[in-house]
């Protein structure tokens, strides 16, 4: 690994990579070499949210994933059959594979 990663370097100090983006370029050996720049990007979603409320909805770097909680569905479900009654129509239950774990004597 660290051969690999001594040899990259080489390589980007005689070529940098674009910022993000892929470049490629074949040696005079005739080694074909694929240049990849990548950027991650932390965010604070509250606060990205909160500075880009009133930006068109199509341009907002925010995304929202509405997902259900199956915490709480099986809370409900198990607790409270009144409160389950009244959301059953919406959610599907069904059994999902039993898992089987075997131990032998002496392992």
């Amino acid at each position: 690994r660290d051969d690999r990663v001594a040899i990259e370097d080489k390589i980007l100090a005689l070529h940098p990579a674009r910022e993000e983006g892929t470049e490629s370029f074949t040696t005079a050996a005739g080694t074909k070499i694929r240049l990849t720049g990548k950027l991650t990007y932390k965010v604070d979603l509250i606060a990205l949210q909160s500075l880009t409320l009133d930006w068109p909805e199509d341009v907002r770097p925010v995304r929202m994933k509405l997902e259900a909680d199956e915490t709480k569905l099986k809370a409900i479900r198990q607790e409270s059959p009144t409160m389950w009654a009244r959301i059953a129509s919406a959610v599907t239950t069904k059994a999902a594979k039993t898992g089987v774990a075997i131990e032998f004597k002496g392992e």
